[in-house]
């Protein structure tokens, strides 16, 4: 099928069907896009949560390092800081000169102290603890204990996305090595320098990291929203012009149809014209011979068999016109005409 023929056959409504094809596959585009960015997005949101917890946690060990290098730190005896009865070791209390009364404060009792601060104002909830506590309050929970297990067997870190008090927290931990500073109060547990003897979790409110992702994910969707709409907009104003242009085309083709099949008319014209011209010349003059009063009978034989002649030869002609099976032409004085001995069968 040649180019014209495509254009001929071609059905308007066709566009429009492979307009409405692309216009799914791109919508199918954009929304995988966006979920994928909305799942990205989310992971993102995840990751930074873990970080703010992974930066909770080596607070709490750098400070619990500062103290343990110091062998504990004194504080005032206050309502909230008491004597820690779990550190028994000598001086644990003592006395200024002024009579102030001092209590020491072990890296253990200085981190549930922050932790509890940290708490109250940033809304971090911190858990030292262990397998073998000491302190009771520092009894693992069920997801602590395994976290705990798993650090035996080699891993340095466990996170999740779990609920607490009806709230989301990305809870982390890691586990605490025992430094030497840690050994006047564990070294009677049978702890070494080295050994695993517990871990700090950290759990940080995931709602804010969350709602930074609902922002962006908006404008992200509104974004995606005005590229699926200057897609549409474009593909349908594509397509009108498009269609416009191929109308005119196939409007032009047939005109030009039009023009060839009145120019073929034409051609045969010409042909029938000058192929009929001469017999009718020639059965006009013997016409008018015959019609002499003065005729004999020889001339008036002659005159009638040669007006036969020519009927016959027009009716020959005639038969030609009517076998016609092709288009052959040749150039005569008065322009182009149909060759009808070689386009009749």
């Amino acid at each position: 099928m040649n180019k014209n023929e495509i254009i001929k056959n071609f059905n308007s409504k066709l566009i429009w069907y492979y307009a409405l094809g692309g216009m799914v596959v791109w919508s199918l585009f954009i929304g995988l896009s966006l979920l994928w960015h909305q799942r990205t997005m989310h992971a993102g949101a995840l990751e930074a949560a873990r970080i703010e917890a992974r930066e909770a946690f080596h607070n709490h060990v750098t400070y619990r390092s500062w103290n343990a290098d110091h062998g504990g730190v004194y504080a005032p005896v206050t309502k909230k800081t008491q004597p820690n009865p779990y550190l028994k070791i000598p001086e644990r209390d003592i006395q200024t000169p002024s009579g102030l009364k001092l209590t020491k404060i072990n890296p253990a009792f200085m981190t549930r102290q922050v932790n509890e601060m940290a708490l109250e104002k940033f809304g971090y909830i911190g858990h030292i603890t262990s397998l073998n506590p000491i302190r009771p309050e520092n009894k693992s929970d069920v997801w602590e204990a395994i976290a705990l297990k798993s650090f035996e067997q080699g891993t340095d870190e466990v996170s999740s996305l779990e609920m607490i008090n009806n709230e989301e927290y990305m809870r982390l931990m890691r586990p605490l090595i025992t430094e030497k500073g840690c050994l006047k109060c564990h070294a009677k547990q049978g702890y070494q320098e080295g050994d695993i003897r517990g871990g700090i979790s950290v759990a940080v409110p995931i709602a804010p990291h969350f709602v930074i992702k609902k922002n962006n994910l908006k404008y992200l969707a509104i974004m995606y929203c005005l590229l699926w709409l200057a897609a549409l907009t474009g593909t349908i104003i594509f397509m009108l012009i498009l269609n416009q242009q191929i109308q005119k085309r196939l409007k032009a083709e047939d005109e030009l149809g039009r023009h060839e099949k009145m120019e073929g008319v034409i051609e045969m014209a010409r042909a029938v014209c000058h192929e009929l011209n001469q017999p009718l010349q020639t059965i006009l003059g013997n016409l008018e011979i015959v019609m002499l009063d003065d005729i004999d009978e020889k001339t008036l034989s002659k005159r009638t068999k040669l007006i036969k002649e020519q009927v016959e030869r027009m009716g020959k002609m005639t038969q030609k016109l009517i076998n016609i099976a092709s288009y052959e032409t040749k150039d005569m004085p008065q322009g182009k005409v149909i060759d009808i001995e070689k386009s009749s069968r």
